[in-house]
């Protein structure tokens, strides 16, 4: 069984796969949880209380990005981004004494999906659809208070 996230400081996905079967995935809301340490150990204890947590051979976790993404995001982010993956790659290897690898999301898209994007969707969009193809999703879609398609639901669960 392998624990995949993609983590972020307000949202962290994952799922919980054994060979090409989703198992179970979802994702933490931690938006509210200020401290950074705290945001980590929260995901630790919500996941350590999951019972496939024993069964865990290996973890993947998206790499921190590395550069700019046009704009969209700065310095200080990833800086914040990269701290926090750090924190929970330490908190999952010395505590749950779990092999932790990190990944490019494109990397993982690429062995996944055989390509890393397509043209005019974005990599949010192209994930979904190609999870909707392979997996009936709608036992894990959730549904925002607005009544929408929650998008924390599926933009993380590729990673396995």
């Amino acid at each position: 069984m392998v624990l995949g996230l993609d983590a972020s400081t307000s949202c962290v996905g994952y799922s919980f796969t054994k060979g090409s079967d989703i198992i179970e995935m979802g994702f933490i809301d931690i938006i509210k949880i200020r401290d950074i340490n705290e945001k980590a150990l929260y995901v630790y204890e919500k996941l350590s209380e999951n019972p496939l947590i024993q069964e865990i051979e290996c973890m993947y976790i998206e790499d921190s990005l590395s550069g700019f993404a046009r704009g969209r995001t700065s310095i200080q982010t990833i800086i914040k981004l990269a701290q926090f993956n750090a924190i929970i790659r330490f908190i999952f290897t010395f505590t749950a004494t779990i092999k932790v690898i990190g990944v490019n999301p494109n990397t993982a898209r690429k062995a996944i999906f055989g390509k890393a994007r397509v043209k005019g969707k974005t990599s949010k969009q192209f994930v979904r659809d190609e999870l909707e193809k392979r997996y009936d999703m709608t036992k894990w879609i959730k549904i925002n208070k607005k009544g929408n398609f929650d998008k924390k639901t599926l933009t993380h669960m590729m990673l396995r």
